[in-house]
This record gives structure tokens, C-alpha cells and sequence, in this order.
């Protein structure tokens, strides 16, 4: 008992940076990386952009080196020791962690128009060198430690090193093909076929394929009364009522007036004095509505216009009127005609969220021309190849496998 008091004792009184490190020293080193990386992010001034092919193959393949190197030629030396220990995981993980919380507070140039780069690189957390130096902090961390488990191999440690070693090829694949991947847009014309796509600098790049719209295609929801503020120009967003679908017959109460939808036409044109069903282009939604109130009681159409039709709504006094605002798109897609440079041609539909496959490219539903809405003939698609994502799927999916087998284990023991 005595000695193990003693052990105790030595244990808490063991003098920092003292082999074998601990928490202590992890957690310092981890801040001192984060300080380089922001001290290193200050004085470049510039995004950090990734290796494309073939640097990053060779960089891959020398960091891979290395790694092996470190595990079976000093293997027993403190630093690496500690290199695959658990404190020197949470401390990159904890620093990981960190710049996730930078990332979610502060408005990041990826996704937020208009925001101008920083000094240190917090608004573009995934470029910056903090964000590569704790990367590649807990990339060595996963691989040393899953190079411990795999060799010399036993059979209890399949579940650790599917984890792990797949947790190691998702996040190194995702850091080196962040160069390689291939983001293009494409503005496609009803009835001419186009072969040029465009970068996120305007530049055009022609493609081993092209791809012409034969339709564009748009399903929209039933649009919504609202109340206007005229002055101002803007709409009331408050109340259970305030954004009203249009549904014939239907009766609801808002702002003090009692409103009736008497008639609905999904498709229509102004003729005369009322909206008349029609099946053309530039037909518009329109909605014959009863407002009644203590002021006022009156009965008219209104439409939330097109580019061939203006619009109509009911003025209540002079601040306030009804009018409908444009439907919302439900869905919309492209039918097009893919034609490959070898004389291939493939008919495709390209939806929000179902990309089609050409020849290693997914073409994306991105946008249409929105002036014309539905009767639009132009089409916008977005372009990406990513060639290292196969190797993400395998490590997320050995991920999966690692999980599934240490459930299984441990209700088989």
C-alpha cells in the first residue's frame, strides 16, 4: 500500500514536460499549434489553398511515409509515444473543436456574401493555417495510433482500427482533394445545345461533353395572401393569418378584417374586368377575395402579376392593402440531351437534389432565369467533380462497419 501511495505521490508531483507527457502538456502544445497557426495566418494575409495533382499525391504519399517511418523505426521513442496517445486525441480534437465554434459564430466567407477577409483568418476557417496545423495534428495522432492497433494485428482490435483508420482516410482524402475538386456552372438555353461552362471567376472552360435543354419544368405551390404596408413596401409576417395559402371558400379572420376567397384560377389573363382561364405562356395565378370590415366591404381581383401581366391587389386605406405574393417553387428539373465528345448521346432529367452522372461529372439543378419564373428558358446547372470522394465513402463506410461490429461484440460478450 505504501508503494502504491508513493506512485501516487510521484505521479502528481512530476515535474511538466516530464516523458511521459500527460493532459497538461498535451493541451499547451495544442495551444502553442493554434498560436503558430494564427501568428503564421497574420503574417501571409492569404487563404491557404490545397496542393492540387500531382502535389498532392506526393505529399500524401510522403506524409504516409513518415508515418510508417515514425511507427516501425522509433516506435518506443517518447514523442511518438505520445504522438498516439489519448491525451495528444483530445487535445486535437479539442482544438478541432475550437475552430468548429469560430466557424458556427462567425460569419464565414464561404457561405455569407459580402464579408471581407480578416487578419486572422477567422471568417474563413477552412482556409486558414490553424485549421491545416490541427488537421494535420490529429491526422498523425489517428495514424500513429491506428498503426499500434494493426500491427502486430489481433482480432479484438478490428472494431478500433476500422474506426479509426477509416475516421483517417475520410479526413485525409477530404484535406488533399480539396485542389482537385471541380465546381463549374452552366447556362443552358431551351434548344441549343452548350459545350462552355463558367468558374467562380467568370472564366470559361469548355467540357468533354455538352448538354442541351430540351424543357424546363416547374411545379410551384398555391400562393399566399398577405397583408402590404405601401409606404414602406413591406409585408406583415405576424399573426397566424399573415401568410395566407388560397384556397376557393376558404374564410379567415386577420388585422381586424374578415376575408373571403370567392374564386381561384391557377392559370389566367386579364380581359376586360375580370381574370379569364387560359393555357399560354405568361398565364398567372389570380383570386377573386371579399374584405370586409367595420371601414370598408368591398369585392376584387388580385394577382401577383408576370413579366406579361402587372400585378393587382386591393388597397384598404392608405397604408394598407391585399395583395398575393409570387407561389413558391415546389420543384423544378431540366429534360435535357447529354452529348458526349465520342459521339454518345443520353437523355437525363436534372433535379434539385438528384444530380445526373456524366462520364465522372454530377450535374446539379442550381437555378433558372426567376424574371420568367415557370416560363423560364434558361436553365442554370452546376458542374462538380470531385475524384477523391470515392475515398471519403470508403472511410465513412468503414467507419460504419467498425461501429456496427463493436455493437455485435459487445452483446456477443
Amino acid at each position: 500500500m505504501k508503494e502504491e501511495k508513493g506512485d501516487l505521490i510521484g505521479n502528481q508531483t512530476r515535474n511538466l514536460w516530464q516523458f511521459p507527457w500527460n493532459y497538461r502538456e498535451s493541451f499547451i502544445i495544442a495551444a502553442g499549434l493554434l498560436l503558430t497557426g494564427f501568428l503564421l495566418q497574420a503574417s501571409t494575409r492569404i487563404p491557404v489553398t490545397g496542393l492540387s495533382s500531382p502535389a498532392n499525391y506526393i505529399a500524401g504519399g510522403l506524409f504516409i511515409v513518415i508515418l510508417l517511418w515514425l511507427h516501425f523505426k522509433s516506435k518506443t521513442n517518447p514523442l511518438v509515444k505520445w504522438l498516439r496517445s489519448v491525451p495528444a486525441s483530445i487535445s486535437s480534437l479539442a482544438m478541432l473543436l475550437l475552430l468548429a465554434v469560430i466557424m458556427g459564430t462567425v460569419p464565414q466567407q464561404n457561405f455569407v456574401q459580402g464579408v471581407k477577409p480578416d487578419l486572422l483568418g477567422l471568417n474563413n476557417i477552412t482556409s486558414s493555417w490553424p485549421f491545416v496545423i490541427s488537421l494535420v495534428f490529429m491526422l498523425t495522432n489517428l495514424g500513429l495510433a491506428t498503426l499500434g492497433r494493426l500491427f502486430p494485428f489481433h482480432i479484438k482490435n478490428i472494431g478500433f482500427v476500422l474506426n479509426h483508420l477509416g475516421l483517417f482516410v475520410a479526413l485525409f482524402a477530404g484535406m488533399l482533394g480539396t485542389a482537385d475538386l471541380q465546381r463549374y456552372t452552366m447556362d443552358l438555353y431551351e434548344g441549343k445545345p452548350e459545350w462552355r461552362a463558367m468558374d467562380d471567376k467568370q472564366r470559361v472552360v469548355e467540357m468533354p461533353f455538352a448538354i442541351k435543354l430540351d424543357k424546363f419544368n416547374m411545379e410551384t405551390f398555391t400562393p399566399k395572401l398577405a397583408f402590404a404596408d405601401i409606404k414602406n413596401n413591406s409585408v406583415q409576417t405576424k399573426g397566424v393569418n399573415a401568410l395566407r395559402m388560397i384556397h376557393k371558400g376558404d374564410k379567415y379572420e386577420q388585422s381586424g378584417y374578415s376575408i373571403e376567397v370567392l374564386d381561384y384560377i391557377e392559370n389566367s389573363i386579364f380581359a376586360g374586368e375580370r381574370y379569364h382561364p387560359v393555357n399560354e405562356v405568361g398565364a398567372i395565378p389570380a383570386a377573386l377575395v371579399r374584405v370586409h370590415s367595420s371601414a370598408i366591404d368591398t369585392t376584387g381581383w388580385i394577382s401577383c402579376g408576370s413579366f406579361a401581366t402587372e400585378f393587382a391587389a386591393i388597397q384598404l386605406n392608405e397604408h394598407l392593402a391585399l395583395v398575393m405574393l409570387q407561389p413558391e417553387a415546389k420543384k423544378y428539373s431540366s429534360e435535357v440531351q447529354v452529348l458526349i465528345k465520342d459521339g454518345g448521346l443520353q437523355k437525363a432529367s436534372i433535379e434539385v437534389n438528384k444530380p445526373y452522372a456524366i462520364n465522372g461529372w454530377k450535374a446539379y439543378q442550381l437555378s433558372y432565369d426567376e424574371r420568367f419564373g415557370k416560363y423560364s428558358k434558361l436553365s442554370v446547372i452546376e458542374l462538380v467533380r470531385d475524384p477523391w470522394l470515392p475515398a471519403v465513402y470508403i472511410g465513412l463506410f468503414m467507419m460504419i462497419a467498425g461501429a456496427i461490429y463493436i455493437i455485435f461484440k459487445g452483446k456477443a460478450d
